[in-house]
C-alpha cells in the first residue's frame, strides 16, 4: 500500500518496521466477529469483520489420516465490516481512509481440547 508516495508494509517478518498484530475473534448467538489491528512505526490498519451464522456453513472436517481435530468449524464468503487506515503523527493516529467491505471470506474454528 502506498500513502503519500511512501510504501507502508505490515509484514511481521520485517521486524525493523515494528509490525505488531492484535487479533480477537469471538462468537455471539447469531454472528462470528473478528477484530484485527496491525501497527507499524508509521501506520495502523484496523479491520472489523462479522459473518451471520445463518449465512455460514458448518463444516464437519476429517483429516486425510482419519483424525478429527475439531468439531466447530464455520466458513463463509459473506463477511462484512470495515477497514480503517491510520497514519502516525506526533499527536497520535490520523484516520486516512475507511472502507466498507462486503463478501469477505471468513473461517473460524477451535481445536478440541483434550
Amino acid at each position: 500500500m502506498q500513502v503519500f508516495g511512501e510504501r507502508i508494509r505490515g509484514n511481521f517478518s520485517k521486524f525493523w518496521t515494528g509490525c505488531r498484530t492484535q487479533f480477537k475473534c469471538y462468537e455471539t448467538d447469531d454472528q462470528i466477529k473478528w477484530h484485527v489491528v496491525q501497527t507499524t512505526f508509521k501506520a495502523k490498519i484496523e479491520v472489523e469483520i462479522a459473518c451471520n451464522k445463518a449465512d455460514m456453513i458448518w463444516i464437519n472436517y476429517e483429516a486425510p489420516n482419519g483424525t478429527k481435530k475439531h468439531n466447530k468449524l464455520w466458513n463463509c464468503g459473506n463477511g462484512f465490516g470495515s477497514v480503517k487506515l491510520y497514519l502516525k503523527e506526533s499527536k497520535g493516529w490520523k484516520l486516512l481512509d475507511e472502507v466498507y467491505a462486503e463478501h469477505v471470506g471468513c473461517e473460524y474454528g477451535e481445536y478440541d481440547r483434550p
